[in-house]
């Protein structure tokens, strides 16, 4: 892998490796949105999410299995835009808000399948 797809996974893989360390620190900041938006079985979801978060984004960045680890994430970032940020489903004053945090998600989404295609065609 090219000096250039290094810094690319590395930074991937702490966009959720920093978060999930900061919600495992603080859970209850961390479940503030999830209350709001009303998610079903919250707590073992959200615990759920932090581990991934920090497991896989830890294998992103030190290349461990980085295919399995960019589709998990990829797999997680989905349904984070779909259970959280549900723009189409949210007060009118947020919309914006909740749009533009889908929007980069897709595009997070986006990056974590080219890491994923990236890294299937080493093998």
């Amino acid at each position: 892998m090219t000096l250039l797809g290094i810094v690319g996974r590395v930074l991937l893989g702490l966009f959720f490796l920093v978060p999930g360390i900061m919600k495992a620190l603080d859970p209850a900041a961390g479940m503030e949105i999830m209350v709001a938006r009303e998610v079903p079985f919250m707590v073992p979801l959200y615990w759920a999410s932090v581990v991934i978060e920090i497991v896989f984004g830890a294998m992103l960045i030190i290349g461990y299995r980085e295919v399995i680890a960019a589709l998990v994430l990829a797999a997680l970032t989905m349904a984070i835009n779909v259970g959280v940020h549900n723009f189409w489903a949210v007060p009118e004053e947020i919309v914006m808000t909740e749009l533009q945090l889908f929007i980069k998600n897709t595009a997070i989404l986006g990056g974590l399948l080219v890491a994923a295609a990236w890294g299937y065609s080493k093998r």
